[in-house]
């Protein structure tokens, strides 16, 4: 699934967080959410499948270190390594790369 890039929207010079509707969004990187390290935020495409777990239907993040974010010449993002489906002891479903602004599933 190719994702959409959404754009993080600053007011008063503060990130807000972003508006992801649509399966496969993301955001960021952005700083200020997940401490001192830059985070990037997401819909998975299963995130609206009607037999999509719960933890599946909310946006999720990861955050470098661990991951690392590289931004594409086209303005996409790829994140190595693989986002992982694990939320406590459920799955969400869906381990994934985001590689190129698309989404892979491992």
């Amino acid at each position: 699934m190719k994702g959409r890039r959404i754009q993080i929207e600053v007011i008063d010079g503060k990130a807000q967080f972003p508006l992801l509707e649509q399966p496969g969004d993301y955001a960021g990187p952005v700083m200020g959410f997940s401490g001192p390290v830059p985070a990037v935020f997401f819909l998975k495409p299963n995130a609206r499948d009607p037999n999509a777990p719960k933890c599946a239907r909310a946006i999720q993040h990861v955050v470098s270190p661990p991951h690392v974010f590289t931004e594409e010449p086209d303005g996409t993002l790829t994140i190595t390594a693989s986002i992982g489906d694990m939320h406590g002891s459920q799955s969400d479903g869906y381990h994934c790369y985001l590689t190129k602004g698309e989404w892979i599933k491992c």
